[in-house]
């Protein structure tokens, strides 16, 4: 009884045994399955996957550019050291957490937004799949052994944990979105690090990655390597499109061979050295962007406009091209450009070209200087007072409350009256003995930089106009018209002999500028009788 148990449970797992060795499946992508038929017969019963031949496949499955859209079937492959499915059309991959021999995982150039759960795949050493739609890359904790980390040209506006990645020898991560990077300081074993064209202004832990060879790190808005101070080993330093101001050490570095600076804000000061390395073969450097700061000012006229390049102060052989208004200045050594005493016509776009012969490719365009011109100085409102106006004596007046922004004491004050060149001089803004009259008021500094304002002196009331014509006498010699229209001065026959738009003075000339004769006049204003004016000579 014994012996015929013992024989039906033989049976029975021998007939299990057989059941799985047989067991097939049908693949659902007919690219997959053509492809396993062509490159690896072994793991194929006619159309259908072997399971049990596919369990104990190996080392490399290679299903590389088979216009592949669907993977199933390939978590089967567990005892596989290498997957390659890059180059195909695939949107997800099955689960394959059983694949605990697997080393190197290509998925590069496909359509993937997301991969499944690697933490149980300890034996990774190359992560590649770069040039998919990925939007997260799962958790790498446990991946302490992954030497290559390739996830460049997909969606990642983040990054994992890398802390754990402590043997991580390459990491490429550039052309995603990444605005900020995580801290490299556990990575210390990083021999590259491309991280390009993110959208990053540093690199965190820099400063720890000593043994770093290569560093391409264009296209960001870094400001600032001086973190690669330290670091001896760097043979290629890539950061072109950034905005470095100043570069980290590289003398020490001598091992160094290629360097691509250009499109960043650096100055001759900054790019003259590198071209003393002597293991350099690869030197890109131009163009930068323009230098300084553009810049508004607003210069008083007589004043001196001093326009400076701040950047190379220590350097004395560049040259310097300056310009006003896209017109070439001067072509000069010096990094300043003055005008003594400006006028009003050195308004205008000021900017400069900056060369040096030792770097040839190099051009530099500082920003402008938009110059804007003032007056010399300014007259802010100010109080005229009149003391006094008599008809014998004339008029007592000054002036108070003068602001005279932009001038340089000492003054002088000038009365100028209309129609005449003569004027009358006081140090103090008090005038006495003004006749009626349009004056022109004029306040002029120590430099000869003067401004003006009109005054009207009225005729004192109840005089009798009298014209002296002959000089020196205390009398009036001129007579103010002041309200608007045309005057007219005639003589005692009737004949028009001066004609003058009001307000106006007469002086007592005739249309011609000759004297009048002395006698009594008539002023019309408006064809009507204004008043009797008496000349004496």
């Amino acid at each position: 009884m014994k012996k015929c148990c013992l024989l039906i449970i033989t049976l029975a797992v021998l007939l299990e045994t057989n059941n799985a060795i047989c067991q097939t499946i049908a693949l659902p992508d007919t690219n997959f399955r053509n492809k396993l038929i062509a490159s690896y017969p072994s793991v194929m019963s006619g159309n259908l996957l072997n399971i049990a031949a596919a369990n104990v496949f190996g080392p490399d499955l290679i299903v590389s550019n088979s216009n592949i859209s669907d993977l199933t079937g390939v978590q089967y492959f567990k005892s596989i050291y290498k997957l390659d499915a890059s180059g195909n059309n695939l949107n997800t991959i099955p689960d394959i957490s059983t694949f605990k021999n697997i080393q190197y995982l290509y998925l590069n150039n496909n359509q993937l937004t997301s991969l499944p759960n690697l933490s149980s795949l300890t034996s990774l050493l190359q992560i590649q799949c770069h040039s998919n739609k990925l939007t997260s890359i799962p958790s790498l904790t446990g991946l302490s052994n992954l030497l290559v980390l390739f996830i460049w040209d997909n969606n990642l506006s983040s990054l994992p944990d890398l802390s754990t990645l402590t043997n991580l020898q390459q990491l490429i991560i550039g052309a995603n979105p990444l605005n900020t990077l995580p801290d490299l300081t556990p990575n210390s074993a990083l021999i590259q690090l491309h991280c390009y064209q993110n959208n990053i202004t540093q690199i965190p832990g820099l400063q720890n990655l000593t043994k770093l060879q290569l560093l391409v790190c264009w296209g960001n808005a870094i400001t600032d390597l001086s973190a690669l101070n330290n670091n001896t080993t760097l043979t290629t330093l890539w950061a072109f499109g950034n905005q470095l101001k100043t570069l980290p050490v590289l003398s020490n570095k001598l091992s160094l061979t290629s360097v691509q600076l250009a499109n960043n804000q650096l100055t001759f000061d900054q790019l003259l050295p590198i071209q003393n390395i002597y293991s350099l073969t690869d030197f890109q450097y131009a163009p930068q962007d323009s230098t300084g700061i553009y810049t508004v000012e607003s210069i008083r006229a007589l004043d001196s406009i001093k326009l400076t390049v701040k950047e190379d102060s220590t350097l004395t052989t560049n040259a310097y091209a300056w310009y006003k208004d896209n017109n070439l200045i001067t072509t000069t050594s010096s990094r300043t450009f003055t005008i003594p005493s400006s006028q009003a016509s050195d308004s205008g776009s000021y900017k400069v070209i900056i060369t040096n012969p030792n770097l040839t490719l190099l051009t530099l365009y500082h920003r402008s200087w938009q110059i804007n011109m003032l007056k010399c100085m300014d007259l802010s409102p100010y109080t005229f007072v009149i003391n006094s106006n008599e008809c014998s004596k004339g008029a007592s007046i000054s002036f108070s409350n003068l602001s005279l922004p932009g001038s340089i004491s000492p003054y002088q004050y000038y009365l100028q009256p209309d129609l005449s060149k003569d004027s009358i001089l006081s140090m103090s803004s008090d005038f006495t003995g003004i006749k009626p009259g349009k004056y022109s008021f004029i306040i002029s500094d120590s430099r000869n930089c003067s401004v003006q304002s009109e005054i009207t002196i009225p005729k004192p009331p109840k005089c009798d106009p009298v014209i002296v014509v002959a000089n020196g006498n205390s009398q009036m010699n001129s007579y103010f018209i002041e309200q608007d229209g045309t005057a007219k001065v005639l003589d005692m026959e009737g004949n028009v002999i001066r004609q003058l738009i009001a307000p106006a003075v007469w002086d007592g000339t005739k249309s011609d500028g000759s004297l009048a004769d002395a006698g009594y006049y008539v002023i019309l204003l408006n064809d009507k009788k204004l008043t009797n004016i008496t000349v004496i000579r």
